[in-house]
């Protein structure tokens, strides 16, 4: 029946993943349809087709254009032509009969049911990844998301265990919100994030913490402290990142809560970046603890600010590769995590 008022069959999404339902059942000769499209005209027809379209080359093509939102960026990656990747993703939404993506202003917008394909297009692929390296008898790949200063200072020494190990090893940099969403949406095996608890949807793990330190000249009165509190930071020209990043969120409402007054001496991003400036005396600057001062620097440490914590972050579906690269990616030193 091709009418779609007496519709039988549809597609159903829900956190379970794609359901085949239909009321009243079909006669094994009926010929279906889902929303008005024909899928063939055997009792089987129907769960046969969308699983076929489910494993087909366009929910790969479909995954990397969720990665992108741009039709040009992804057909490029695919090595196809743009109205091919246009037409991949147009018949997959219509044999789903299912709004995949949706405009807002000038670019796009994955929508509930997208962002559920997605998911599945990446597992898909790195359960591919991970079965091909077990036949020939080779550690899975990883891929990792974390920032700059968390590949560089955290987890450097472990990300150069798991390349010894023989796996093979992927990274992505990305800020705290773009690393859990890239975690989120199977794009990524793992995730290092900082400051806030990852979501309790999600594994994870605190791998590290770290004091919050001052960068300061070895020459400025303050460096020959052993310690400080905030009330010392009164007066000084700090160089701190850029407005709305978690660190000069968290330090800008300690100074408040203090009653510490200070100015702006220069913004800028990264762990790196903020010591060098320091080292060119521009101000000072309050660094993670696990950064390495250089020579012409101090480190004193803020008794009054929080620990700094990190954890590592996945989805169960990941588990199992997880457990194998933790302990390679843990920071040896004797800071103490937890797990929840």
């Amino acid at each position: 029946m091709t009418d779609d008022t007496s519709l039988l069959w549809c597609v159903q999404w829900s956190v379970d993943g794609v359901h085949i339902v239909h009321d009243p059942p079909p006669t094994p000769q009926a010929e279906l349809s889902i929303l008005g499209i024909p899928i063939g005209a055997v009792y089987s027809s129907p769960v046969v087709a969308l699983r076929e379209l489910l494993e087909s080359d366009a929910v790969h093509a479909f995954g990397v254009f969720a990665e992108h939102l741009n039709f040009t960026t992804a057909a490029a990656h695919l090595h196809l032509s743009q109205p091919s990747l246009h037409t991949k993703i147009r018949k997959l939404q219509a044999g789903l009969g299912v709004e995949l993506y949706e405009r807002d202003g000038r670019g796009l917008l994955l929508t509930a049911a997208g962002e559920r394909l997605a998911v599945y297009a990446h597992d898909a692929a790195r359960h591919a990844e991970a079965l091909l390296a077990d036949l020939r008898g080779d550690p899975a790949p990883v891929m990792i998301a974390a920032g700059r200063g968390t590949l560089r200072w955290v987890i450097g020494d472990g990300l150069r265990e798991v390349a010894r190990s023989g796996r093979p090893l992927r990274v992505l940099t990305a800020n705290q919100e773009a690393a859990l969403t890239a975690v989120s949406s199977g794009r990524v095996d793992m995730a290092l994030v900082a400051y806030d608890p990852p979501p309790r949807l999600l594994r994870s793990e605190q791998i590290a913490a770290y004091p919050q330190v001052l960068f300061l000249p070895r020459d400025h009165r303050l460096a020959t402290c052993d310690e400080l509190t905030l009330r010392d930071l009164e007066g000084l020209a700090l160089i701190v990142p850029p407005m709305g990043s978690p660190h000069r969120r968290a330090l800008e409402r300690a100074l408040f809560d203090a009653g510490v007054s200070w100015t702006v001496a220069a913004e800028v991003d990264g762990w790196d970046l903020l010591a060098h400036f320091v080292a060119l005396g521009l101000g000072a600057a309050v660094i993670n603890g696990c950064v390495v001062p250089s020579d012409e620097l101090a480190a004193i440490p803020i008794r009054d600010l929080p620990t700094l914590r990190y954890w590592a972050v996945w989805r169960p579906e990941r588990d199992h590769l997880a457990v194998d690269v933790l302990n390679q990616l843990r920071p040896q030193s004797p800071h103490d995590g937890s797990s929840r």
